[in-house]
């Protein structure tokens, strides 16, 4: 008899129509951020928040309740987020943006190149990359903020923040749908993939990423792709006072494991081959009693099963991708919608080039960011 997960024994069972294959329409009617996702941060990082407007020390901004979509089922503690307000709207906020961030991002693409250098493979890829989301402040109530005094830029840098990638809906059929077309974007092959985390216990802080496609014929996975946690060097949110929603800007480095053993490989295959294709469990697969570890080495700990179309364009590769995802160390599971874009043109300048000048990285990024105001920022 198989065993069944705790998570297998969630309640509140909804589907909702969706163009992904049958196999991925959400389990639950929850919402995830990030689920069995550990981000590994460089001891350099740089990380840094932004406003959106013009800077006057007059500027009083108001805070509000989240709402279920920016919330994680778990949290107790007090959310809010800026509501939207055209108070210090700038003219060419892409460009403000630019000058912001084009120092940070050429010095976080470097640390990235140079983690590349250090492992000498070309198994190491930095990526520069956009989402979408909103900025969620923590530990304060709207009516605290009202009742404070003034709600300044200066008190906002103070609070803590997370960025929460799980986009509207509308937003969501609106990319797919509306800006491809208006962006003259080609679609590649959609694809549907099931990611088996895995534990190591010989290297504890890390966790491998099993990449496996399905086997339809045979209803099981097959396995093609080990990857480690990616690397973050650079984490930039922005926060769009007068638009639907915010953008995160990042540097990462993510290794292709390419060196691995026989005994290796054999036994992250055991554990993907053992795995069970179940519609009715949140990240889709579970596994029969006593087979989700093996060689007293590998355990599974999390799965995502992810639908994921890629568009690309001459200098952006856009994803939108479908995700329903389990972690069995915290028994949180759920289900997202995600938009992120790769910015392709400017990441081969960055990695290519020695020493890049800083007007090409300069207007490379404003010709990005003119295109993610221009069609990414509003719902619909």
């Amino acid at each position: 008899m198989s065993y069944v997960p705790p998570h297998k024994r969630h309640e509140n069972v909804g589907m909702r129509a969706s163009s992904v294959p049958p196999s991925l329409r959400p389990k639950l009617n929850k919402n995830l951020a990030s689920a069995n996702t550990k981000i590994i941060y460089a001891k350099d990082c740089i990380t840094r928040w932004f406003l959106v407007c013009s800077e006057s020390e007059d500027n009083n901004f108001q805070l509000v309740p989240v709402s279920s979509l920016w919330r994680k089922d778990a949290e107790e503690k007090s959310l809010v987020i800026l509501a939207k307000s055209e108070i210090g709207k700038l003219e060419t906020p892409w460009l403000w943006v630019t000058e912001k961030v084009e120092d940070d991002l050429i010095m976080g693409f470097d640390r990235a190149k140079k983690t590349l250098l250090r492992y000498k493979s070309e198994d190491v890829k930095p990526r520069l990359i956009v989402r979408f989301g909103k900025v969620v402040f923590h530990g304060v109530s709207s009516s605290e903020a009202l009742t404070d005094g003034p709600l300044t830029q200066s008190i906002l840098e103070k609070l803590k923040k997370t960025f929460r990638t799980n986009v509207p809906k509308s937003y969501f059929e609106n990319i797919g749908y509306g800006v491809v077309h208006n962006m003259a974007f080609c679609v590649e092959e959609p694809k549907e993939l099931y990611h088996v985390k895995v534990s190591d216990n010989t290297r504890p802080d890390i966790t491998i990423s099993c990449k496996c496609m399905v086997d339809q014929k045979h209803k099981r996975l097959n396995f093609y792709k080990a990857e480690l946690n990616a690397l973050r060097h650079l984490n930039l949110d922005v926060s769009c006072l007068d638009q639907d929603l915010d953008m995160r800007l990042l540097v990462d480095s993510k290794e292709t494991l390419t060196n691995l053993s026989e005994n290796e490989i054999k036994s992250l295959k055991e554990l993907t081959d053992s795995a069970e294709i179940d519609q009715t469990v949140t990240g889709g697969l579970r596994w029969p009693l006593g087979q989700n570890s093996c060689a007293d080495r590998y355990r599974v700990c999390g799965v995502w099963h992810t639908a994921t179309t890629t568009y690309i364009n001459q200098t952006l590769r856009l994803q939108i991708r479908e995700a329903d995802r389990y972690d069995f160390r915290t028994g949180i599971g759920g289900t997202s919608r995600e938009v992120n874009i790769k910015l392709k043109a400017l990441s081969t300048i960055l990695l290519k080039e020695e020493n890049v000048e800083k007007k090409c990285v300069s207007d490379m990024l404003k010709d990005c960011l003119k295109a993610v105001w221009d069609y990414f920022l509003k719902e619909m």
